[in-house]
């Protein structure tokens, strides 16, 4: 990842009526999902359309982007993660200063300037082809990136860790403000939407973490497992009950750790489809410690009781809200 210049202009934080006012429209269409942006920019056409296609002005509000600027040419978008994870497009179409038109991973981007006068331009994105699971996601990602490019264009050349912002506030707000508008036209999409519960301990970050990560405490409120160790690649597996007494097995595997920080484990069942995952995030707060738990994929599972949503969420609540803070906060606990 490229490294910040202390000499860098920070974008100040968006207000909650600024976010709402530039919302996007988000559509079902033939050929799935579909978002609209329109924003109207203080700067003149060509100086937007060097922001939206020059890959040394597209690092800062973007990422990380190769681009063979000529229709049929390759893309090549990476994420900010440890693992530069690449992803692929192509060129469809160029018009300078007007029409960009790319595909990115099986979906479309279209990319419309309009010069409103010498020093204003109206752009208008429009992103398609999505896949339901993405219907939320994805329009709340690019509204924040255009938020980036406005930013660009007013003098900012911050980096973002583009792609590793999962949990950030303002990414967590924007998730929100969509999620609200695209479920009260589109209901059928809650079936994505992740478990997310928040609670906070009356125990420092240390006793928690330990509370996540050791086997023997972990035995006294969480599930019976006969090894855990918070390293990446490490697998467990527990059996658990259904609601008539089933007993299902439970494979897990770790795939991210920030010690004192975050824990995220795979989570599936033996002898059935689906994956799943488990994050527990902590953030100090004085001497208490604040969990958030996000359990994402659930709809991967077969339509089964025993893996509805409502019986995970009671489930991690009983866990999180009682067992992990009733461990927490006994005196005979161990720090």
């Amino acid at each position: 990842m490229n490294k910040v210049n202390q000499t860098q202009i920070r974008t100040k934080p968006k207000k909650l009526k600024d976010m709402e006012k530039h919302l996007g429209k988000v559509t079902k269409e033939a050929d799935g999902f579909q978002v609209r942006f329109e924003r109207i920019f203080s700067h003149n056409i060509h100086t937007v359309w060097d922001a939206i296609t020059n890959p040394e002005k597209m690092k800062y509000w973007f990422t990380d982007i190769e681009m063979e600027a000529k229709p049929g040419g390759k893309l090549t978008i990476r994420f900010r993660d440890d693992a530069k994870t690449a992803t692929y497009g192509e060129i469809v179409s160029m018009d300078p200063p007007n029409k960009l038109v790319f595909t990115w991973e099986g979906e479309l981007a279209v990319w419309e300037l309009f010069a409103e006068s010498d020093n204003k331009c109206r752009l208008i994105l429009t992103y398609s082809r999505l896949d339901e699971q993405y219907a939320v996601n994805a329009p709340a990602g690019f509204h924040i990136l255009l938020d980036r490019l406005e930013g660009l264009l007013d003098g900012s050349t911050v980096f973002h860790p583009f792609g590793t912002e999962e949990n950030d506030p303002e990414n967590l707000k924007m998730q929100e403000l969509y999620t609200k508008a695209v479920y009260k036209d589109y209901p059928e999409l809650e079936k994505y939407k992740p478990i997310v519960i928040e609670r906070t301990y009356n125990a420092p970050v240390q006793k928690v973490w330990r509370a996540l990560t050791d086997k023997d405490q972990m035995k006294q409120w969480y599930f019976d497992l006969d090894d855990f160790k918070p390293e990446v690649g490490f697998e467990f597996e527990f059996y658990g009950q259904g609601l008539k007494g089933e007993q299902y097995l439970h494979l897990c595997k770790v795939t991210e750790v920030e010690e004192n920080r975050k824990l995220t484990y795979s989570w599936s069942y033996k002898g059935y489809k689906g994956m799943s995952y488990v994050s527990f995030e902590l953030s100090g707060e004085g001497d208490k410690t604040k969990l958030r738990l996000t359990h994402k994929g659930l709809y991967t599972f077969p339509d089964n009781p025993d893996f509805a949503k409502e019986n995970f969420n009671s489930g991690w609540t009983e866990l999180i809200g009682t067992l992990l803070r009733d461990f927490l906060e006994s005196k005979t606990t161990v720090g």
